[in-house]
């Protein structure tokens, strides 16, 4: 068993293509509690979801041309 779930996958597939992605740390910018850490990565989490935490689920948001442009 190699441990990829197609099913998971599929899932997340799903939610995020039937989710919003809210960016609320754009890339360039500094970490509202550490100023010296820069997202490299636009960074947010998708609108009306919850996590394990209680808060939405994270995520990151990029491309290669962007990466490689960095």
């Amino acid at each position: 068993m190699d441990g990829y779930n197609e099913d998971f996958w599929k899932a997340l597939d799903k939610l995020v293509s039937n989710s919003e992605i809210v960016i609320d740390r754009p890339r360039g910018s500094a970490h509202p509690r550490f100023p010296n850490f820069i997202y490299k990565v636009d960074y947010g989490y998708l609108k009306d979801t919850t996590s394990m935490d209680g808060a939405e689920i994270e995520n990151c948001t990029t491309s290669l041309i962007r990466i490689a442009a960095a």
